[in-house]
């Protein structure tokens, strides 16, 4: 009797919050575009040419919620050890 092996993959999700000070002067109200990467609020104030950017210092190592994943899949996996993707055995999310 063999035993049949299974890929499961599961999504989580992942959550930090940081405080950041603004420069002197400037508020939400005077900025004109931002976004997030790498832990650093990139941040255009109107009438600058050049986004700033303001570190966020997230502690992101215990963000991850591993207790709820956000999906899972499961599928078989061959005598070749290759993963049939064709071929969910099961599937949850949230």
């Amino acid at each position: 009797m063999t035993q049949q092996v299974y890929a499961v993959e599961a999504c989580y999700n992942a959550g930090t919050s940081s405080r950041v000070t603004f420069p002197e002067g400037k508020s939400w109200a005077d900025v004109k575009d931002w976004f997030v990467k790498w832990d650093t609020l990139y941040v255009l104030f109107e009438g600058e040419q050049t986004m700033r950017e303001l570190e966020l210092n997230s502690d992101g190592l215990d963000a991850i919620d591993w207790k709820r994943p956000t999906s899972v899949s499961v599928y078989p996996v061959d005598a070749d050890g290759d993963v049939d993707y064709e071929d969910s055995v099961g599937e949850s999310s949230r």
